[in-house]
Formats: C-alpha cells, structure tokens, sequence
C-alpha cells in the first residue's frame, strides 16, 4: 500500500488546486467524486434552462472535470443504467432512449431536489426534460453522433455562478456532499491505506494511465473465476480500501501521470516529491535547476556543472523531503502493475542521480562532455539501425528501460549484457554514418566507463592518456591513428569509408595481425600525406612509433581479442588527432 499511502499523502498537500485549472499543466487534479472527461459539445443554457447556443469542440480539446458516481465512473460503454450525474454522452439525454434517459433523469432530479442541490443543476434538468436538444443542435447546425459528450454552460445567475459547470467549485463542493450523504448507509470497513474506519469503496477509478486504457491499479471483480485462488470467500477479505482514499490516491496519480510522467514502449515512469516541490525526471539528465546548461569543455567544467545543479535541486528540497518512484504498465486491458517501486530521501535521490552522472558520461564532440540518456544507452544497445535510427520493439525498450532506471536508482552496478551490447555494437562503426556514428561511439564509451568504475573501481580519464600502457588501449589509439591517415588523404568529393573502419571488427579479434595487414594498405596513403602534409605525416608516424614501443614483442597475447577499452583508447586518439591535425596544419 506504500503507492497508495503517499498518493493520499500528495493528495492532501495538493487539494488546494483540486478542481482548479493551472496554466501549464496537461490536465487538472480532480477533486474526489469526479472523474476527467473530454468533452465534444458545450450547450450554453440561460438560468430557466431555455437554449442559448451550442458548439462543436476539436478533439484535441483538454479534458474537463465532470462529477461522477462510483458505478459510472467504472462502467463500460454499453452501460446503459449507469449515467453520470450530469454531463454525460447525447444518448442519455435523448428521450428516444428510454432506458438511458429515465436513468438520467432520475438521477439529476435527486440531487437537483437534495439539500446540497445547486442552481445549475435546476437550468440542466429543465432543459433536458424539454426533450428538445437534437432540434437544437440541428438548428446551430450540429450533426452530433449519440456518443458525443455534452457539457454545460449555464448564465443569467449571477455574476459568481455564471459559466461552466466544469469550473465551477461550488457545484462540485455541491455533489461531493450529497454523494458522501448518500452513501452513509454504507457500512464502514477499516482502509488499509489511511488505517481508519471508513466507507469501503466498491469499485475503484479506471484510467489512471491513458495509454493503458481502462486498466486498473486495484480490481477484483471475477468472482466466478479464480482471482481468489481459495483462499477468501470475498474480495473485502483480500483487502478494504476507503472509498475516500482510493479516490483521493487515484485522482492524484491521473493527474501526476498526465503532468510529470514519461512513457516508454508502453511503459510509464513517474518520480515525485508528495509535498508537490518540483524533482528531476527519474529517466533524464539531472540538469541545471535554473538557466541553461553551458558546453563543457572539459572535466572539472562537468564536475563543476554538477555540482551546481546538485546544489541548486538542494535549495528547494527540505532536507526530510521524500522523492516516490514508480513505473506501471499494463499485461491486459483491465490490469495496471505497479512494475517498479521506491521511495527514498531527496537527498539520497539527487545524489544517486549525481553519482551516475559523474561516471557515465564521455565527450561528446561538439556538445562536450555530458552522460547519455537511459533512453539514448537502451536505443543504441538493443536497437537495430534503419534509415539511419535504431529501431526496437516496445517491450524491450519498456523492460530495459526499468532495468536502467533500477540501476541508477538502486545504485546498482551497471549491467553487463547492456555495457557488451553497446561495445559489440560499436566495434561496428562501419553500419552507421555521419552523427549516428558519433552517438554510438560517445554512448558506448560512457557505458564502458560507468561499467569499470561500478565493478572494476577503475576510473578512465576523458582525455588521452599517452601514458596509458593497456595493450586494447594502444591497439584502440593505432586503429585511430590508421584512420586519420587515410582520412587526411581524400577530399569532399573522393570521400570514402577508410580500411581502418573496415577492417575493425577483425581488428578486434586478432589485433597484431590485423594491424599488419591495415598497415600494408595504408602505403599508398603514407605516400600521399607524406607529400601532401609532411608535418602531419611525422606527427602521426610518431605517435605511431611511441606507441608499438610500448606493446612488447614477447608478450603473448598481443594477438588476443580486444577488451572494450580498445574503444576509450580509439575515442581518445580520435578527439586528439583532430585537434592536431588543426594544428599541423597551421604551421605547415
């Protein structure tokens, strides 16, 4: 119950804005007894009910509050005796459908002459029972389908109840009142979330996820099947939920789910603070808490910008501040699973999302160092490339996707299939072009380096180490340098794939020989450079030299495959030589 428990928790520091609609947001915090709905057609009414106008909304209209009963709120679409209270679909409020109309008319007729009646209400029924709505629509040129959702405009009541209903508090105070009266009847039941005695709820709100449709977070209604597996006669034995608190706790996560979460093949993520202070997306960079990120050209302007967006999240976190985790999906249509759950300090959170920062993270050319996104690592390890993208399925962009997020969360170490994926994936470069290449390789190489820093306890450097005497890091600087020679050969108009791009994947498997035969068709492309760029030719057969005086001829596994760190070796001679290359230039 601990999701319950802290939705109840949200839910009482953010009523204010229940019922409320704040610039910004996607959709408003629904006060209890009231679901969202997006409605199709506003009739405007004067305050006897008389007909004013009528208007067709786009359907991409926001979605309103409208109030609900607990059997409406739940009910499929062919329910025909469950109506909401009042705005609801046309085919309800047609005559024609006796079954419907009675229905609906009865129910608005109760409230309208309860105690916690309103003025509006008094406008809708009168209208309603005039049975003239479709000459009406007919006349303001609405040709309006059955399924169409109606809302109400109501005016000529005065100035602080003229408008629409779904704005309106004191209407939704109104039904709130009369529906917790009319279920007092209700024998109470201890909640499991609040831990007191109140009225059960029967059923429990659908759609916290719009993705996921209609599913439910809290259902149980085979009772003719197996759900129970023997072990309760009823429902109620397995748990009691308040009616209160279920309503409270799933209003908050709709409205939480449609404002703060992300949602990836299928599976939706949502971090928040319950006393409503803003934290950082759980599946995103940590970021600056104010102004723009700067590029950061080097280790400590990195090391500096986190700290300061550490710092600046900090600010506005009491230092007893809480952060929930959690991630829903859903197997079938009526079933949501609470997929992922944790609750931690924001302190603690802010600091795991800092640490994964500080060591997953590689230069990333033009844009300086940064740390890739769980969403970028995912795509480029289990994607296949297409049209230039990675494409995958959406179950294991959803299922990898948690994975991440555990990891990062958790302080895991990082995961090993993803960290091999991602080095296998690069030692093909040859399948990407242009900037996707760039991605794969920055990506890769900030995994590499995540994965030796959480279980090696190595920490590589983001600059080249000409120190470095790792034999996959030499041999990863030598296919870099191979490269580059050929490159500085062709111009726009010749440009190819170099034999170093080509050759690599066998390069990674069998180094020594593999340079020897790279080497042999690189004469041509010495020859030229020599001719060409003389200054760079030396510089790069220097560089050359230095490093086969480090690999010693006796060692016997100069041949062996190459570990991932060939990548961080080839990264680094790679940044490092275009700079040169720059450089030689202007002095020649």
């Amino acid at each position: 119950m601990g999701l319950l428990q802290k939705a109840v928790e949200t839910y009482g520091a953010m009523a204010h804005r229940a019922g409320q609609v704040f610039e910004g947001e996607n959709e408003p915090l629904a006060p209890i007894s009231h679901i969202m709905a997006r409605p199709q057609i506003i009739i405007t009414l004067d305050q006897s009910g008389n007909f004013a106008a009528a208007q067709v909304l786009d359907k991409n209209t926001p979605k309103i509050i409208i109030p609900a009963t607990e059997e409406s709120a739940g009910r499929t679409v062919k329910a025909a005796e469950l109506p909401h209270p009042l705005c609801d679909y046309l085919r309800y409020l047609l005559p024609q459908n006796q079954v419907e109309y009675q229905h609906y008319i009865s129910q608005l007729s109760t409230w309208a002459n309860s105690s916690h009646t309103h003025p509006k209400l008094h406008a809708v029924l009168n209208y309603v029972q005039g049975g003239t709505i479709l000459e009406n629509l007919r006349q303001a040129g609405i040709d309006a389908e059955e399924k169409a959702m109606v809302c109400w405009v109501v005016n000529g009541l005065g100035e602080s109840l003229n408008g629409p209903c779904w704005t309106d508090r004191t209407l939704m105070n109104a039904f709130i009142d009369y529906y917790r009266e009319k279920r007092t009847d209700t024998p109470p039941a201890l909640c499991m979330i609040s831990g007191e005695l109140e009225m059960p709820a029967g059923q429990h709100p659908k759609g916290i996820v719009p993705i996921s449709g209609n599913a439910k977070l809290i259902s149980a209604n085979d009772s003719s099947g197996f759900t129970y597996r023997g072990r309760f006669d009823d429902a109620a034995q397995a748990a009691t939920v308040g009616y209160a608190a279920s309503q409270k706790a799933h209003s908050v996560l709709r409205w939480l789910v449609a404002n703060q979460s992300v949602s990836f093949g299928g599976r939706t993520f949502l971090c928040w603070n319950p006393q409503g202070i803003q934290v950082p997306r759980v599946t995103g960079p940590m970021g600056r808490r104010s102004g723009t990120a700067q590029r950061a050209a080097n280790p400590s302007q990195y090391q500096k910008q986190l700290r300061e967006a550490l710092s600046g999240w900090k600010e506005d976190l009491p230092q007893s501040a809480g952060v929930v985790i959690a991630a829903f999906d859903a197997a079938t249509t009526g079933r949501l699973a609470v997929t992922y759950y944790n609750e931690l300090l924001a302190s603690d959170f802010l600091d795991r999302l800092h640490d994964w920062e500080a060591s997953c993270c590689w230069e990333d050319g033009p844009y300086g160092i940064q740390s890739p996104s769980l969403f970028q690592i995912v795509s480029w390890a289990f994607g296949t490339p297409r049209n230039g993208k990675a494409e995958m399925d959406d179950r294991i962009l959803s299922q990898q996707m948690q994975r991440l997020v555990a990891c990062r969360v958790d302080k895991a170490p990082f995961l090993l299939d993803i960290e091999r994926a991602l080095a296998e994936k690069a030692s093909h470069l040859l399948l990407y072009e242009g900037e996707n290449r760039q991605k794969l390789l920055f990506t890769a190489c900030a995994a590499i380096r995540k994965y030796h820093f959480d279980h090696l306890k190595e920490e590589w450097d983001m600059a080249l180490d000409k120190n470095c005497s790792d034999r996959s890091y030499l041999f990863g600087r030598l296919l870099a340098i191979a490269d580059a020679i050929e490159n500085n050969t062709y111009t726009d108009e010749d440009r190819r794939e170099t034999n170093a791009i080509r050759m690599q994947k066998a390069f990674t498997l069998r180094p020594m020989t593999t340079w020897s035969a790279l080497w042999d068709k690189l004469r041509p492309y010495n020859k030229r450079l020599a001719q060409s760029k003389p200054g760079l030719y030396r510089y790069y057969h220097s560089v050359i030299d230095d490093i086969l005086n480090r690999l010693s001829p006796f060692d016997r596994t100069l041949n062996q495959k190459l570990d991932d760190i060939y990548l961080l070796g080839y990264s680094h001679q790679r940044a490092y030589r275009t700079e040169k290359s720059d450089s030689q230039e202007t002095e020649k």
